[in-house]
């Protein structure tokens, strides 16, 4: 694994999003992100092949399959890949999980009719790459809908006074500044670079930001004037081709 790559996989392996909220992770997951829900429409999932990509606790790959889905969950961590199998062997459910490099992905092209990732393709070095990894493996009309960081955020703009402005160094760029949340080299984008990217492999692509609790909590009053237009979060969504 290259270092960078490397220094990703460490970060979570130390840690997998959202560990630290313990048995509470569901509750405070879907609380702090009701966009989760209103994007995956779970219930929709029954008899359909259904892809994860960044598995995390295994939160949303358990409704997946709660909701009758075929799951198949892939992470860059054992520490992933072993909580969510824990996760669905106690509630009886059935599903594929795997460690796997979403850049690169063991799946042939058009293998599954749900492809779902919230919050983390940005983190792997190659992001582009990965998103177009996850719209090959979805089937000719079947769904892509993933989540990655906005730039022109509040959140970003937040991340820049800190890593930038207070360090005196306020020439720093907010892609820079990003790549200091959470793990090493995390990527943000905003709504044109991923409709050029991806529109070559969906249709109905419909790329947009919706705002967030970090972004209330860092900009609370700026946040609610403006609306989705700065928020945290730049949901995709897209038919294959």
């Amino acid at each position: 694994m290259l270092p960078a790559k490397q220094s990703v996989a460490d970060f979570w392996e130390r840690e997998a999003c959202g560990e630290r909220y313990g048995a509470q992770q569901d509750e405070v997951r879907y609380q702090l992100e009701p966009e989760i829900l209103r994007v995956a429409q779970f219930d929709t999932g029954g008899g359909q092949q259904v892809l994860e990509i960044g598995v995390g606790m295994g939160a949303d790959l358990v409704r997946w399959a709660r909701a009758g889905g075929n799951v198949t969950g892939v992470d860059l961590t054992s520490r992933a890949v072993e909580l969510s199998r824990q996760r669905l062997e106690a509630e009886g459910l059935h599903g594929a999980v795997l460690r796997a490099d979403a850049e690169h992905l063991p799946f042939v092209s058009g293998a599954f009719d749900v492809v779902w990732s919230w919050g983390v393709l940005h983190h792997t070095p190659d992001s582009d790459r990965a998103l177009i990894e996850a719209a090959r493996v979805v089937k000719p009309g079947g769904r892509f809908a993933v989540m990655v960081y906005h730039r022109r955020s509040w959140l970003a703009a937040a991340a820049w006074v800190r890593w930038g402005l207070l360090r005196g160094k306020p020439c720093t760029s907010l892609n820079d500044a990003v790549g200091h949340v959470e793990s090493p080299g995390t990527r943000a984008y905003i709504q044109r670079e991923l409709e050029l990217l991806l529109r070559p492999h969906l249709q109905q692509l419909r790329v947009r930001p919706v705002l967030t609790h970090w972004d209330r909590r860092v900009a609370p009053g700026l946040a609610r004037c403006t609306g989705n237009r700065f928020g945290w979060f730049l949901v995709v969504e897209g038919v294959k081709r």
